[in-house]
């Protein structure tokens, strides 16, 4: 069952120290799995939002994102200038760890400088993926009152 805003706030006490406890677990995989670099996830995320858009991935399962032939097949690129903007980051720095995730071979760019987030990103970051479902699921045991508090 999802939770929306009023479910949220009536039982803030039950679940905000669980979804701190979580989210604090979430990041340490996260910045382990990122060289402790979260902004370079940062980035990497906002590109791959603009690759697969969530209109795109609404039926879409598990098994079909982890799948490589679906990771290229809908995008909407994106720049350095406007993941710098996005973001909140210098552009310069956007544009460094963009070298860096294209060295990792996680992102491409176009000629025309466009960005897009590579199939290889998704068996690469696989981990990552499953510590963003762990924090959902944890979060959605608390909302029904399953999970640990």
């Amino acid at each position: 069952m999802p939770f929306n805003y009023d479910q949220l706030t009536t039982h803030f006490g039950h679940i905000y120290p669980a979804h701190v406890q979580e989210l604090c677990e979430l990041l340490i995989s996260l910045r382990k799995q990122f060289f402790g670099d979260l902004d370079l996830m940062l980035i990497l995320a906002i590109i791959g939002s603009r690759t697969l858009p969530a209109r795109h991935s609404t039926t879409m399962t598990y098994q079909e994102f982890m799948a490589s032939e679906k990771q290229a097949t809908r995008g909407q690129p994106i720049n350095i200038q406007s993941v710098s903007e996005c973001s909140g980051i210098a552009r310069e720095t956007v544009r460094r760890k963009i070298q860096k995730l294209e060295a990792l071979g996680l992102v491409e760019r176009s000629q025309n400088g466009m960005l897009t987030v590579t199939a290889k990103a998704a068996s690469t970051l696989s981990s990552s993926t499953e510590a963003s479902l762990q924090y959902l699921a944890a979060l959605g045991d608390i909302s029904r009152g399953t999970g640990h508090a």
